[in-house]
């Protein structure tokens, strides 16, 4: 791959600053997994899975500010896909394909090869035809086909991933499981964030207060941010304090080990995180130990 346009200004206090410390620590888990990484001059852009499918990630780094772009439904302007996208680029920057290369490339190409060359894209993603001022084009991206959609980067495609707008449009690329997770389902989903975070906060402060490392502390946020992302709201299994001990058993057989083929290792470490969240949650009152025992016990088989 081509030598980088020059280096970016950007290292890992920049990002940690850019943030709180719960939004970095957040990003973790997503370092590492984008697909689609591009570089253009000062900004750089990838891919990455989420609870509600594929989002389309950006952050420009100039001297004086980080401008972050992503199609998560989050509220946060800065949210922990850009953290990890930012991360991501930090560990692998030879990983992102720098435009400047193709650049270079169709500078030394005879005009009638990049007539060409627009047409045949404007055949495959008639959406781009907006963009040359064709009217009737510019907002049409919806039904051109989701997997097209993975390869434009320009903001009104990404606008075809926000899950609010047009999440039924996108379902082929976001890979849900029914196309009737829609925004009246979205009420329970919302109530499942709401306490999550009410109750990872007060865990975290608790851990904080025992003297539990930092490092730590990260790792246990981080197993329990999946297990309400990518399990309690992705099939609105219920809230963290609605539990029992089949429901969690069923997270780890069915969608740990048989689903997501999760190293014995790993299942380990998030059944003891999560018996000593249980444990917390019934020794502050936000469970009866009747049904928190037996998760408890099971967690410490």
């Amino acid at each position: 791959m081509a030598e980088q346009s020059g280096p970016l200004q950007l290292t890992e206090t920049r990002l940690a600053h850019a943030v709180d410390e719960k939004c970095f620590h957040r990003a973790q888990p997503y370092v590492g997994e984008f697909t689609h990484r591009l570089r253009s001059g000062h900004t750089i852009a990838g891919r990455v899975a989420g609870t509600y499918g594929v989002y389309a990630v950006s952050l420009e780094v100039a001297d004086s500010q980080l401008t972050p772009s992503c199609t998560c439904p989050g509220e946060m302007e800065f949210c922990k896909h850009a953290v990890a996208l930012g991360l991501t680029y930090l560990e692998e920057p030879e990983s992102f394909y720098d435009l400047h290369t193709l650049t270079a490339q169709l500078e030394q190409s005879p005009p009638g090869e990049l007539i060409n060359l627009i047409v045949q894209i404007a055949t495959r993603y008639p959406q781009v035809l907006g963009m040359f001022g064709v009217e009737g084009f510019s907002d049409e991206g919806g039904e051109e086909g989701d997997d097209d959609d993975e390869d434009l980067y320009d903001e009104e495609d990404d606008e075809l991933l926000d899950e609010n707008d047009t999440l039924d449009d996108a379902e082929d690329e976001l890979e849900d499981d029914e196309e009737e997770e829609d925004a009246a389902e979205g009420a329970d989903v919302e109530a499942i964030y709401e306490e999550a975070d009410r109750l990872l906060d007060a865990f975290q402060d608790s851990l904080r207060g025992r003297g539990v490392t930092r490092e730590d502390r990260t790792r246990y946020d981080d197993m329990l941010q999946r297990f309400v992302d990518d399990y309690l709201a992705q099939y609105e299994g219920g809230k963290l304090t609605t539990m029992d001990r089949d429901e969690i058993e069923a997270y780890v057989r069915d969608y740990l080990e048989e689903r997501e083929r999760t190293p014995k290792r790993k299942v380990g470490d998030i059944k003891q995180t999560l018996g000593i969240f249980y444990t917390f949650l019934r020794e502050h009152g936000h469970m009866s130990p009747e049904l928190a025992d037996p998760i408890i016990q099971y967690c410490q088989r």
